[in-house]
């Protein structure tokens, strides 16, 4: 059957004629690659692949959606010793969803390297479930916590040869850099080191000096993360028209699947029925599988997916509050136009959010303009790509 070809943005596109070969001598890993639907690297791929696989620390940073998630999934299998039923790579996240998220494509991209056995550790699951698993697993992957709690009991990490960072910039935060320090002093000084992360900040940098040795530095979003291939736009609303305005614009547009996104649990209660991160962790993470299958087609949530969450089908957000922060909405915005695809941004703004639109303009060069009258016909223009 042959594959449906898709129009993607210049951001994941690479001038060079290589492709995955030229990077993977690891014959598995790329049949792996090629039924998941990677034929060519990604500019990110290309560049941070070489250098990971040279045993050299990474700092890497491109937009969300760009495939990272590869590039330290494919160093990371390509150096296991299967035979070797220890723990060798260490990957952090710092949200439950993304850890899990991580374990399936690397599971995915590694469908065919017999024996390769990958666990995911996070909160909300009772630890006495994690310890048996820990006797055979060769890629741990997991949130801070759950990790630091295990290290302190039976996880033996003499052997682990590669740790990741991923979403970097969100664990050299204040509330997990303690614990990262705990983790990083168990693990062998002479381990590789992979930070990833969509943005960066000078202050971040100089936390990251505390994990890495002469890191190799790519960096492909310079300051911020691009917005190419999304469309932003706001409408504006007064505080208390925004659901029902919200509800008749999903009513009138056509989409393949949406993410709305509130800054309080409260008012996502009042939209939804309920709030992912408002469920036990088993609930939360069947909720994110049906997402990703296309079984819900509006998701309603805090920031909890803001960041790192992959959900392919997802060509229009909708923030109906704007959030306290701009990097949170680069990232919130970033859920849709996965990987190159086109996607739409729509923004209810009431008059006290219109500081926080200046100050996108401003400081990130984000200018966010009305929405147009022929909403229709670019909505179709996007649910057809």
């Amino acid at each position: 059957m042959s594959k449906i070809k898709i129009d993607r943005t210049k951001d994941v596109q690479i001038d060079e004629d290589v492709n995955f070969e030229s990077l993977i001598s690891n014959q598995n890993i790329l049949r792996g690659l090629s039924e998941a639907g990677y034929d060519r690297p990604s500019p990110i791929q290309l560049k941070a692949v070489p250098p990971g696989k040279l045993g050299l620390d990474v700092i890497a940073q491109a937009k969300s959606g760009t495939g990272k998630t590869i590039v330290f999934g494919v160093i990371a299998l390509e150096m296991l010793n299967l035979s070797n039923t220890r723990p060798q790579v260490l990957i952090l996240a710092p949200t439950r969803e993304i850890a899990v998220q991580t374990k399936e494509v690397i599971s995915n991209i590694g469908r065919y390297m017999n024996g390769l056995i990958c666990h995911v550790f996070i909160g909300g699951i009772p630890v006495e479930q994690d310890i048996p698993k820990l006797k055979k697993c060769h890629i741990v992957i997991g949130s801070p916590g759950r990790i630091g709690l295990l290290l302190n009991k039976q996880m033996v990490a003499k052997d682990i040869k590669l740790f990741v960072l991923d979403e970097a910039d969100k664990l050299m935060e204040n509330n997990f850099v303690p614990q990262l320090k705990k983790i990083n002093d168990k693990l062998p000084k002479t381990k590789q080191v992979l930070a990833f992360s969509a943005t960066y900040d000078k202050i971040l940098l100089k936390t990251l000096e505390n994990f890495v040795c002469n890191p190799y530095h790519v960096m492909l979003s310079e300051d911020t993360p691009a917005l190419e291939g999304k469309f932003n736009y706001l409408l504006f609303k007064f505080y208390e028209e925004k659901f029902k305005k919200m509800v008749n614009l999903l009513s009138r547009v056509p989409f393949y699947q949406c993410i709305v996104f509130l800054n309080h649990r409260g008012r996502a209660v009042d939209l939804a029925n309920y709030l992912t991160s408002g469920l036990d962790q088993r609930i939360r993470l069947e909720t994110m599988s049906k997402a990703r299958n296309f079984q819900i087609r509006v998701l309603v949530c805090s920031d909890l997916i803001a960041r790192g969450i992959d959900i392919d089908r997802v060509n229009l957000v909708v923030n109906l509050d704007m959030p306290k922060d701009t990097e949170t909405y680069l990232h919130r915005v970033g859920r849709t136009g996965r990987y190159g695809t086109h996607g739409l941004a729509i923004s209810f703004v009431d008059i006290n959010e219109l500081e926080f639109i200046e100050s996108l303009k401003t400081n990130y060069h984000v200018d966010i303009q009305p929405l147009p009258g022929k909403l229709f016909f670019l909505l179709f223009l996007i649910h057809s790509n």
